[in-house]
């Protein structure tokens, strides 16, 4: 069967207030929401640098700078439609400690638990592993609205990544201009979110949930290693024909 990798007693037993009370939009940065068996069979088998797919010059949707990093997709990459782009595992090709953390993503308690907390009535999931590498960032940004919330597991530790390398996601708040692409500087307020050991951030995509990482200074070789966890709104039937549309004109 192998080992839990949720702590039941996380999804069971978390107050909602603190992360709907948190400053400036809803979130909370947990320690502890894997049991300490799951974070290291996840971590031990974290999928390996040479099946991700290097993204470079993407561009984003209110002209920030690209994410530029390694992506992989569990099944379909959102970019499968972009030449050249997306990068995807099966299911049957991941560890089964990965296997097992996905189901247990996807079950009842886990569904119950956002709910609750994020007050979402329904949603759908989509999975995805990403790398940064020395230079990558994540400018300040809000999420498109198709995205309701999204669930960051870390997987970097003490050992392997120095802190003065950089590597936190930043909340921010005060933002002091209207521009949609600004600086970390036009914040008056911010607060790093832990992503050393058995971390993760779970946050409700608000108008004001504005968040962003600075350049990573990591030596060649050395990842900031994720996994996103993206609860989307379920596409309208209109949107589906719309996509359908798309697909076969392209």
């Amino acid at each position: 069967m192998g080992v839990s990798v949720i702590d039941d007693s996380v999804l069971s037993l978390f107050p909602a207030e603190k992360l709907t009370g948190n400053e400036f939009f809803p979130w909370y940065n947990f320690s502890g929401f894997l049991t300490e068996d799951g974070y290291r069979e996840l971590s031990d088998h974290f999928p390996s640098p040479a099946i991700f797919e290097k993204h470079t010059g993407l561009k984003r949707p209110d002209g920030q700078r690209p994410q530029n990093r390694y992506y992989l997709a569990l099944d379909q990459s959102i970019y499968a439609d972009r030449e050249g782009l997306g990068g995807s595992i099966r299911r049957e090709e991941l560890d089964p400690a990965w296997g097992r953390f996905i189901d247990e993503l996807e079950g009842d308690d886990y569904r119950a638990f956002i709910k609750r907390t994020l007050d979402l009535s329904d949603f759908v999931v989509r999975f995805a592993w990403h790398l940064g590498h020395t230079g990558s960032e994540v400018c300040p940004h809000l999420d498109v609205p198709q995205k309701l919330a999204t669930h960051i597991f870390y997987f970097n530790e003490e050992g392997d990544w120095n802190p003065s390398w950089g590597g936190s996601t930043l909340v921010l708040g005060q933002k002091t201009t209207t521009a949609k692409n600004p600086e970390f500087e036009d914040f008056g307020a911010s607060v790093a979110v832990r992503t050393i050991g058995n971390s993760s951030f779970l946050f409700k995509n608000t108008p004001a949930a504005w968040h962003g990482v600075r350049p990573l200074t990591c030596p060649e070789g050395a990842y900031r290693r994720l996994f996103n966890v993206i609860l989307e709104r379920k596409p309208s039937p209109l949107g589906k024909a719309w996509q359908r549309l798309r697909k076969a004109s392209a």
